[in-house]
């Protein structure tokens, strides 16, 4: 009903009243390019391959997301389901995204207006609705146009009638309507030029849940929220639970607004970096009707970066000098959970070629504990801190040269350098957790220990629960959640060199 919005004040700047359907018609005429990335190709393929998908509709449904959410296909969107579909954190990529998290976990004070608007909501969300008179229609937030007339989009919003309605998930739908937009020929400016940032909003009877999307090098879609429901409920904090519920559907109303307009901002500022060419207007076609998005015309983005990278790309060294980072590749691109990147940082006095990894927890004083020893058997550390801006630890390391172990160590001089590695940090009280191959590089005469996130002090670090258990390469007392211990240490270091430590 389309009275709902006009009675909840702002929530119109939230979801603008606008039907979508998903880009289809003849291949147009796009940007002309000289010397694309590697980078840029795969994205161009993985566009090419999105746009041979069926309508968001039907493309939505439970059968079809069996055969597009394949590891194996490119166009696959990277949510967690399945499983292997892993992404990189969302943060990394826009800080939109840790600003709406953000804002749904601090206490705030919200005013009259927002709290009126709230419970107007929940009084419309809570009713039940037939089909021929919807709670609210699907639609997108718009921003900024290109020069050549596509929309770019800050918010997609689906609806169904109640969980289980509708014979698909609003953010299923939500994520195939988004890969619709942004694999286009008429998206082609803004795809090469962003990670095309956007938010999806489902709405389910009187559920809500937020998503996040970007296309980097892969599509990459991260829920941000459980579904929140509107319908009231017992409190634990001293409010009725129709006064709880109201503070609720305000945290929300408010994180997205704010979000919504930084989007906008971006997204204003970004397009004044591209230009049109002289081309014949070709007019976009949208299911067989004229496109709101304008058409494809030839055009030329002033900076187009050779990859989709990080957002943080600035720190200050220990000597306060400021250091850029410019990313070069991912370093481990088969994981695609794994957030680690080859980059240039370059200060007033140097640039060097670094490792930057984003990590969930990482032991800064381990590892610099082996990068001063003598001889050095980490990296370099230049830099290891949390950045609320991607809500991660953020480490730079010196990049090494060097070679992981195939199976075992079999020269006796590397043998002695991994036992004196693992024997420093256990004379610290340090457990490494993960001393397996790929964390052991083989540098000339000695190793170097990489990887320092499960390391921590004996009778406190503890290991995650999704370590990978099951086989054989870890010791029987290895627990999900359980302690790491110092045997567990000295058991990958027999396998690793066929010796005691």
């Amino acid at each position: 009903m389309d009275h709902l919005l006009g009675s909840v004040g702002n929530l119109e700047n939230l979801v603008a009243i606008l039907h979508i359907v998903p880009p289809a018609g003849p291949t147009l005429t796009t940007v002309q390019e000289v010397n694309e990335s590697s980078a840029q190709l795969r994205r161009e393929h993985i566009a090419t391959a999105a746009k041979k998908r069926k309508f968001p509709s039907t493309g939505a449904h439970t059968a079809d997301r069996i055969v597009t959410q394949n590891p194996t296909r490119v166009d696959a969107v990277y949510n967690y389901r399945p499983i292997d579909l892993a992404p990189p954190p969302i943060t990394l990529y826009h800080p939109v995204f840790a600003k709406f998290l953000q804002l749904m976990a601090e206490p705030q004070i919200f005013s009259d207006e927002e709290l009126n608007n709230a419970q107007s909501f929940i009084t419309l969300a809570v009713a039940y609705y037939k089909e021929e008179a919807r709670l609210e229609p699907d639609g997108l937030v718009s921003s900024a146009d290109t020069p050549d007339g596509f929309s770019t989009i800050t918010a997609i919003h689906e609806v169904k009638l109640e969980i289980g309605d509708g014979g698909s998930d609003p953010i299923a739908q939500g994520e195939c309507v988004y890969v619709a937009i942004y694999s286009s020929n008429e998206a082609r400016f803004i795809r090469e030029a962003c990670c095309c940032p956007a938010f999806i909003i489902g709405m389910a009877g009187p559920n809500i849940i937020v998503s996040g999307a970007v296309f980097v090098d892969q599509l990459v879609a991260q829920t941000l929220t459980d579904y929140i429901s509107v319908v009231p409920r017992p409190s634990q904090d001293g409010r009725s639970p129709l006064d709880d519920a109201g503070y609720r559907v305000a945290r929300l109303f408010r994180a997205l607004k704010t979000c919504i307009i930084d989007l906008d901002e971006y997204y204003s500022e970004l397009v004044q970096n591209i230009y049109p060419l002289p081309a014949p207007p070709i007019a976009g076609v949208l299911g067989g009707c004229r496109s709101t998005h304008g058409s494809t015309t030839s055009g030329r983005i002033l900076h187009s970066p050779s990859m989709i990278s990080p957002h943080f790309t600035t720190y200050r060294d220990v000597s306060g000098q400021n250091v850029v980072l410019t990313y070069k590749s991912r370093l481990i691109p088969e994981i695609s959970m794994k957030a680690v990147f080859i980059a240039e940082a370059k200060s007033e006095s140097e640039t060097a070629t670094v490792v930057v990894k984003f990590a969930y927890k990482y032991n800064q004083e381990a590892h610099n504990l082996l990068a001063t020893a003598s001889p050095q058997q980490a990296p370099k550390l230049r830099y290891c801190a949390y950045e609320a801006s991607v809500r991660m630890q953020v480490v730079v390391m010196d990049y090494i040269e060097g070679r992981e172990v195939d199976d075992v160590l079999t020269q006796p001089a590397h043998i002695e350098s991994l036992r004196w590695a693992l024997t420093k940090l256990h004379a610290d009280d340090f457990v490494f957790g993960d001393l397996r191959a790929p964390n052991v590089l083989i540098v000339d005469d000695r190793v170097v220990l990489v990887d320092f996130d499960w390391c921590g002090k004996a009778g406190e670090a503890r290991y995650p629960s999704d370590i990978a258990l099951g086989t054989s390469m870890w010791h029987s007392g290895v627990e999900r959640g359980g302690l790491v211990e110092k045997a567990h240490d000295e058991y990958h270091f027999r396998a690793l060199t066929k010796e005691d430590l």
